[in-house]
């Protein structure tokens, strides 16, 4: 039997005393799946609530976690292709989200269905591009739900210095919006330079209290009463909740019922190798540059885990398997 390294756990708790370094059977692709030599898979707000058990993390594993490996977002080499397969071959650089399968990403090797893989452009790292899928889709899928974004409008970002915020702040910029980043005062600089023209510290100010001063919230960290969100917005604005917690959604979700002229609600979230595909061109283009907070050997995941859970990252962490 052959196998191969993976980060695995079976219970809630901090990363530092659930995850822990196996030797597990390597995977075999079945029909439809690509088995991929992982190079690169980064970290996600997911990974952290699946593993520390918060409410959000335990919709699908109430008492247990629902996933033995986690990892979705990912990218490596084909090292071999299941029955049906023709979109790839061994060999192939690819990258993609694998949340709506198995997961599996924190090991040497991931059987990941054919249709949620892209190809990894020229010039694009394994580390950039497993930086791309969930955050960079957020923000791109949030953004194209504000039709006509451009010159003229206000987008807001709350949790600016994360990975949907410093690709987002990219992205919404290159439509010639007025971008505000609101984060804590250390990721000012880091999230200025990515073309933010305004920065809130909500460790001193509440971004909630300008009354409608923003056309698009793209909110990762959710943490206030809908009310407030609304009355920020200018007439005709959207709020989008990525990410914060479960009361929040709740919240957001009821608020929007009753509120016409000002739209809240969660982004409803679709991986899309398609998406993916056109971030990664960005990059590949110099149009696009994911910011890497940092980079750990599979053996240190779990302080990769722990990084992302501080809140201090400014953009990604990956864990690296090259």
């Amino acid at each position: 039997m052959t196998t191969m390294r993976a980060l695995v756990y079976d219970r809630y708790g901090p990363p530092e005393q659930v995850l822990r370094l196996e030797q597990v059977p390597r995977p075999q692709p079945q029909p439809g799946e690509v088995l991929v030599r992982v190079k690169a898979a980064s970290v996600n707000s997911w990974d952290w609530d699946l593993i520390i058990g918060t409410p959000m993390g335990r919709i699908s594993g109430p008492l247990k976690p629902p996933h033995k490996i986690l990892g979705a977002d990912i990218a490596g080499t084909v090292e071999a292709i299941g029955q049906g397969v023709t979109a790839f071959q061994p060999g192939d650089p690819v990258f993609g989200d694998l949340s709506e399968g198995k997961w599996g990403g924190f090991a040497d090797y991931v059987c990941a269905p054919a249709k949620t893989l892209a190809k990894i452009p020229d010039g694009v790292s394994f580390t950039d591009a497993a930086a791309l899928p969930q955050a960079g889709s957020l923000a791109l899928q949030a953004l194209h739900k504000f039709e006509d974004l451009g010159p003229g409008h206000t987008v807001l970002f709350n949790g600016a210095g994360g990975g949907v915020g410093t690709l987002g702040i990219q992205l919404a910029k290159a439509k010639g919006a007025k971008i505000i980043a609101v984060d804590r005062a250390e990721k000012r600089e880091a999230v200025l330079a990515l073309g933010a023209d305004g920065f809130i510290d909500y460790r001193s100010d509440d971004y909630t209290a300008a009354p409608e001063s923003y056309d698009l919230i793209i909110d990762v960290v959710a943490n206030r009463p809908a009310a407030h969100y609304a009355r920020c917005l200018k007439p005709g604005g959207r709020f989008f909740f990525v990410g914060g917690t479960f009361n929040s959604l709740l919240r957001v979700a009821l608020s929007g019922l009753f509120r016409r002229d000002k739209s809240l609600g969660a982004l409803v979230y679709k991986v899309s190798p398609t998406d993916n595909l056109a971030l990664a061109e960005l990059c590949s283009a110099g149009k696009l540059h994911p910011i890497i907070d940092s980079a750990f050997p599979l053996e240190d995941a779990p302080k990769a885990i722990r990084r992302l859970g501080s809140g201090l990252a400014i953009g990604k962490v990956v864990v690296s398997l090259v």
